[in-house]
């Protein structure tokens, strides 16, 4: 059973403060939609062929969405969930959910010593699928279930020419080998990671699912495994390799992988961020605004401040460069972007006042202020924008 998921967004933006015993509204609200995210996932479930398992990505706090707030949601529509950490994966369990978990680090990224013992012996017995890219790490494995007195499924990741995690394609069978010989230890399943898949020439992305397969053949053959390889890009973008199961992360929350694709989905962004204008005046022409004075206001203007910063994950490039959105016009950032606020140019909205909602991220894809318009003024992606939202922005479940 997991925790009860408030829907009503006022109520879930505020907060208890129980020295006065008063409802205080939070300063900034994350709305995410339950029906986008939905929606996102039967687009992705359309793409697959039948059978073809969907396990989500939730990982980073569902990217920045918020864990808590998506997990029933995403639940719904995916077979299995797949996180980072160890932490990530005890935090699963301990919401209540009960389907199968891959955890994609490493059993070598447990912290070490005792500690490394007490976290595989917690991950084994609450039946966590492990990641596996080495004898040594099989050996660790072998080691916990044993102490737990419980079967350990694990899955070997293969690096088939992302040169990042995994093992080599032509040392997996020996690794296969060492692990088949663990009897408390059962391989179930076998994947790699693409490096180009969200790229327009998907040359290198086929070369490595080549590799991934053969590697698997080489290994003993996929009977009795689940083979996956496919991110949001080559879910989206590169049937053949779909394979037992892909593993979608981006897309889930609505956002494309890239520009670059041949095909597209019509995602919606599930994130809106909104806050309300904190003060609001007029000032001369030649005034000088932020830290540096890097903006100075040619004609007498009307300011309002936002109650957001790069602290929550407002990006200080957006500096003199981004809008928000206030009574309906989009408003252009002056000067720096504070740890904690950020000027807005009022002027061309005189009628704006102190409390008035500034929407600060849409989750309309073709708005200035759109997560994907904004990564593309700071020169990053999707991912970035939304897993920098900080723990001062109250997620909140909407439809």
């Amino acid at each position: 059973m997991f925790l009860p998921l408030a829907h009503d967004a006022r109520l879930c933006a505020d907060h208890w403060d129980s020295k006065h015993g008063t409802v205080m509204e939070s300063h900034l609200t994350a709305e995410i939609s339950a029906s986008a995210v939905r929606t996102n996932l039967q687009l992705l479930r359309k793409r697959l062929a039948a059978g073809t398992k969907l396990c989500a990505v939730v990982k980073a706090d569902c990217y920045g969405h918020g864990l808590e707030t998506l997990l029933g949601v995403i639940s719904e529509g995916a077979d299995c969930l797949a996180v980072a950490t160890a932490e990530e994966a005890v935090r699963l369990r301990d919401l209540g959910y009960e389907r199968p978990i891959l955890m994609l680090f490493g059993v070598s990224a447990c912290a070490g010593g005792k500690a490394t013992k007490d976290a595989l012996d917690e991950l084994i017995a609450r039946r966590v699928t492990l990641t596996v890219a080495s004898p040594q790490e099989a050996g660790r494995v072998a080691e916990s279930a044993g102490r737990v007195r419980a079967d350990a499924s694990v899955h070997v990741k293969i690096d088939s020419g992302m040169t990042r995690g995994g093992v080599a394609a032509d040392a997996a069978a020996a690794l296969v080998q060492a692990i088949r010989r663990e009897r408390a230890v059962k391989l179930t399943g076998m994947y790699t990671h693409f490096a180009t898949a969200e790229e327009t020439d998907k040359t290198w992305a086929c070369t490595q699912l080549e590799r991934f397969l053969s590697a698997v053949e080489a290994c003993g053959g996929r009977a009795g495994l689940t083979l996956h390889a496919a991110n949001s890009g080559a879910t989206i973008d590169l049937p053949q390799s779909h394979l037992d199961m892909v593993r979608p992360g981006i897309a889930v929350y609505g956002y494309q992988p890239s520009d670059q694709m041949h095909s597209r989905l019509p995602l919606r962004p599930a994130l809106r961020v909104w806050g309300r204008l904190m003060h609001v005046k007029d000032v001369p022409a030649g005034s000088r605004c932020g830290y540096g004075l890097t903006y100075t206001f040619e004609r007498p203007g009307r300011i309002g401040l936002a109650p957001i910063g790069y602290a929550d994950g407002y990006f200080r490039s957006l500096s003199n460069r981004s809008t928000m959105r206030v009574g309906g016009k989009d408003v252009p950032v002056r000067g720096r972007v504070s740890m904690d606020q950020v000027i807005l140019d009022l002027t061309d909205v005189p009628q704006a006042q102190v409390g008035e909602p500034v929407e600060i991220v849409s989750s309309d894809p073709a708005a200035p202020h759109s997560v994907e318009n904004l990564a593309r003024l700071c020169g990053t992606i999707p991912y970035e924008v939304t897993s920098r939202l900080g723990p001062r922005v109250r997620r909140v479940l909407v439809d």
